[in-house]
């Protein structure tokens, strides 16, 4: 029987967190200088709001939509220049497929830069179903888009679930699915000691061996 993958995106298929941290720095210097340190250190991966108000220290900052604005439109314009695969990501996405294995992403990431990420480096077509934060109305949590892709498919609900934040893993947990930790990705300095986690790798291709 084929398994099925749910993937994270940002810190797990691509890296991106140079130029996401980038946009993060020059606008809090324009905004909120005296935030600059936050900024430099936040960790890549929850949604962009929630990111946002934890760099302006305020849940209910004034700036919140004005840097919010702002990240968007620097960091869609040059989104491709700045984004790369992790290496094997796209070999080891083939084999799957090439397996017949089902595989969906639930990311944080915005729908409109997550398409075109894929679109970029032809990996949409390895995709059953793709759900990001704004893929509907209301912005949703990681565990309310894994929910989301059970009901469009049932073969998920017994998905590995590969993250690399404890974000994904919560979702995972929540969903009684089996977590699998990239330790490549950005979540190294979280505290995992309430986290289920059932694999380790430290690069994607070791998803193979699973």
């Amino acid at each position: 029987m084929a398994n099925t993958w749910i993937f994270d995106f940002d810190g797990t298929l691509v890296h991106s967190e140079a130029a996401i941290t980038q946009c993060f720095e020059s606008i809090t210097k324009k905004l909120a200088p005296h935030r600059l340190g936050v900024a430099k250190h936040v960790l890549i991966g929850p949604p962009l709001r929630q990111t946002v108000a934890e760099i302006l220290g305020d849940p209910e900052h004034p700036l919140i939509d004005e840097f919010v604005s702002a990240f968007i439109r620097m960091h869609d314009d040059d989104v491709i220049n700045n984004t790369t695969l992790y290496p094997n990501t796209y070999e080891t996405l083939t084999n799957f497929h090439q397996q017949g294995q089902e595989m969906a992403i639930a990311t944080n990431k915005r729908l409109v830069p997550t398409i075109k990420i894929l679109q970029h480096f032809n990996l949409e077509k390895f995709f059953l179903i793709v759900e990001c934060s704004d893929s509907e109305i209301s912005t949703r949590s990681k565990s309310e888009m894994t929910e989301t892709i059970i009901k469009k498919n049932n073969n998920f609900k017994n998905a590995f679930f590969i993250g690399d934040t404890t974000n994904d893993a919560i979702a995972a947990n929540t969903h009684n699915m089996k977590f699998i930790k990239a330790l490549y990705g950005y979540g190294k300095n979280q505290d995992w000691s309430s986290i289920k986690v059932f694999h380790e790798i430290e690069k994607i291709e070791d998803l193979i061996k699973i």
